[in-house]
């Protein structure tokens, strides 16, 4: 084990969480959503409620500046990445289309911009009943007055440049988004009259115009992550218990890796992760075709990291008993154990984080104990791999290290 470059606590209450983490390059910028003071920043509507906040640390952990974004009413992000020009996309839900405030805190060393217009779009014509940034699914159970999706746009300096919203025709949010140059890509769930969930990708360009929706499972399936290939497909992760793509589930929920062409949806190719029996799911997926996710039996739970050729087959996988949750990038790992395990030499509420090499074993890795869930994991050239955690007592905590 390696000790992490820095590690800082950010106190939060019960009523505070944070969904993700990416990077520009020289700060790691985290979002999620807050009720009180928070980060320097005080709540903005007049009424209260929930706002939704983004915020950078630099590379020594010092907190280089934090945005809160809000109305009256409660917003909630979901999930964020950067595009290749450090530009941050925040995806989130709120009660209306009204344009929010915002409160930069400590101040920026450039000006606050002045709020844009929200951009309010139709009702996609289509009507039907989670580049390595891995994010967390936080946003449960879902709440039915948040009506709006919204994307807000912030430059890497924390300044709002733009905040977009659509109205939902279903219950549902954003699990990720995808940076596909000129346009951002939407993967999301939406909630069935059944109380299943079937799965969505939308694009959205930088004018604010939403796309078609294009749906996969009827009310069986979701996906959590993904990816933008250099063919300009995208690669979409998840877990689902009905027929894709005309390929049957085999387990109770078989993990899914989808090939789908953005411009009509179609699903290129398909691999289903199962076991007789099993319920499996992938959270996170890296360019390199690496996934991370659980398979659960009746008397066993795994975290499981493979990696899988162009052609579907897996390369070499990684198992670790006891561990409740993994999720990965292109080269490091962060897996959640609940028991004492002896591959990764971690004790019962550990978050362990390593480097992996060509084959899948362990090259460098550092420990956080004391943990109750891994909130995203990211891994930047020049500043190494942050992952974000929620301590067993609440609080929150950033952890840098040096691979």
């Amino acid at each position: 084990m390696v000790p992490p470059f820095f590690s800082t606590t950010i106190s939060g209450n019960q009523n505070d969480e944070i969904i993700g983490i990416t990077s520009t390059k020289k700060n790691w910028i985290v979002a999620g959503n807050v009720v009180g003071d928070f980060l320097g920043t005080t709540p903005l509507g007049p009424i209260g409620g929930v706002d939704s906040w983004v915020t950078a640390f630099d590379s020594s952990g010092g907190n280089v500046w934090s945005l809160r974004v809000g109305t009256s009413e409660d917003d909630v992000a979901t999930a964020i990445a950067v595009d290749s020009k450090e530009q941050i996309w925040i995806a989130g839900l709120a009660q209306s289309a009204e344009n929010p405030t915002t409160l930069i805190s400590p101040d920026s060393s450039s000006a606050s911009a002045e709020p844009q217009p929200i951009q309010s779009n139709q009702t996609p014509t289509v009507q039907t009943l989670n580049p390595d940034t891995v994010t967390a699914q936080i946003v449960k159970p879902i709440r039915k007055d948040l009506k709006f999706v919204t994307v807000t746009q912030i430059d890497k300096n924390g300044v709002l440049l733009n905040r977009f919203a659509i109205a939902l025709n279903n219950f549902g949010y954003v699990t990720a988004i995808i940076s596909g140059g000129t346009v951002v890509y939407l993967i999301g769930i939406e909630i069935t009259k059944t109380g299943g969930e079937r799965s969505f990708l939308q694009s959205l360009t930088s004018a604010g115009e939403f796309g078609t929706k294009f749906y996969f499972g009827k009310s069986a399936t979701t996906l959590a992550s993904g990816l933008l290939n250099k063919d300009k497909t995208l690669t979409l992760v998840g877990h689902s218990a009905e027929v894709l793509a005309k390929k049957p589930v085999i387990g109770k929920v078989d993990g899914i890796i989808l090939n789908v062409s953005p411009t009509d949806g179609k699903i290129l190719k398909s691999v289903r992760s199962n076991g007789v029996g099993a319920t499996r799911a992938w959270r996170s997926a890296a360019g390199n075709l690496t996934v991370g996710g659980t398979s659960v039996t009746k008397n066993l739970t795994e975290a499981v990291i493979s990696q899988f050729s162009s052609t579907g087959s897996v390369l070499w996988s990684k198992r670790y008993a006891g561990a409740t949750a993994a999720i990965n990038t292109s080269s490091a790992v962060a897996v959640l154990t609940t028991q004492t395990n002896a591959l990764l030499k971690a004790k019962a509420g550990d978050v362990v984080v390593y480097q992996f090499d060509k084959k899948g074993d362990p090259t460098f890795g550092g420990r956080i104990p004391l943990s109750a869930e891994i909130l995203g994991l990211r891994s930047q050239s020049g500043l190494g791999t942050c992952v974000a955690t929620r301590a067993a007592d609440g609080t929150f905590a950033l952890t840098q290290l040096p691979f």
